[in-house]
């Protein structure tokens, strides 16, 4: 069933916004900077800093969910490029593993059938309650009838509204707010680390676990569900918006506090105990935290 704003408007009205959801893939660059660089006006050649060129141009993909509510879901699908479209013995007991990721592999490094009928068994359907509302964009890999009929739960009430083609920019959640504010995060931890010459690959399959886990993390605490709500609002799903302040205006404005931990410079200020925290021990001791202070 293709979907509008009418349409959603009255499920979120009738069922509540928590019980509307939406979900869709974004692509990653293994390394992903801010596009802006200082130079002299006129400049022919503008030269810029990377650790790989190779990383600036391979991707992976993540899968979240949100609802209209304001809640981020758990666990994020993380969905890495592996030449053997498959994650082997070996790398499954040595790679990085988180309780809020679910990890898939392709050739691509993109959604697959069989990845999308995973995360609806293995993520979505093991987190939500009846009745539930999904919104798809029209993309056949994921928008198959067939394919959900087959995975639903017995007694699961659930219906499944279309985002008509060419339309996504307008009014798919995901798409018109959400992930602008998720790549903005993630580019402040590249451009750190070029800066201060910190000797981390973000490209690194388990640095790309570490990092998706941390911000999916930081993304859950309870102070961005204003935000993620605001998304809804945006594409004319909920009536009334609330004032919020995004992830990086919050974490990345700590100015010269020290760390709490060791004194050190800080990186950023946890989105739940609102400490500041250099990178070493937010990223490389993995700052994962559930306490969350107004």
């Amino acid at each position: 069933m293709q979907t509008s704003s009418c349409k959603v408007l009255f499920h979120t009205s009738n069922l509540g916004p928590a019980c509307v959801y939406n979900t869709d893939q974004s692509g990653f660059n293994l390394e992903i900077h801010s596009e802006r660089t200082l130079a002299i006006q006129g400049a022919r050649h503008v030269e810029a800093t990377a650790q790989s060129i190779t990383c600036m141009t391979h991707s992976y993909t993540i899968q979240p969910t949100i609802s209209a509510s304001g809640k981020l879901l758990s666990p994020l699908m993380v969905i890495l490029k592996e030449s053997s479209e498959r994650l082997g013995p070996q790398v499954q007991s040595t790679m990085f593993v988180a309780k809020n990721i679910y990890v898939m592999a392709s050739k691509s490094g993109k959604v697959s059938k069989e990845i999308v009928k995973i995360w609806f068994t293995s993520v979505f359907y093991p987190n939500i309650q009846s009745p539930a509302t999904l919104i798809l964009d029209s993309l056949s890999t994921q928008n198959n009838e067939e394919l959900l009929q087959q995975v639903r739960p017995e007694g699961m009430e659930f219906e499944l509204l279309t985002i008509p083609p060419g339309t996504t920019s307008i009014i798919q959640p995901l798409d018109v707010f959400f992930f602008r504010q998720w790549k903005n995060f993630v580019r402040k931890f590249s451009d750190f680390i070029i800066m201060e010459d910190i000797e981390v690959q973000l490209g690194q399959r388990d640095n790309i676990l570490r990092l998706q886990s941390l911000v999916h993390n930081q993304f859950s605490s309870p102070r961005y569900e204003a935000m993620i709500s605001y998304a809804w609002f945006k594409c004319g799903y909920l009536e009334h918006r609330q004032p919020f302040i995004n992830p990086v205006e919050f974490c990345f404005n700590a100015g010269h506090n020290p760390c709490c931990i060791c004194g050190g410079k800080n990186f950023i200020r946890c989105s739940w105990c609102m400490n500041f925290i250099c990178f070493v021990h937010f990223f490389t001791d993995y700052h994962y935290c559930n306490n969350f202070v107004h």
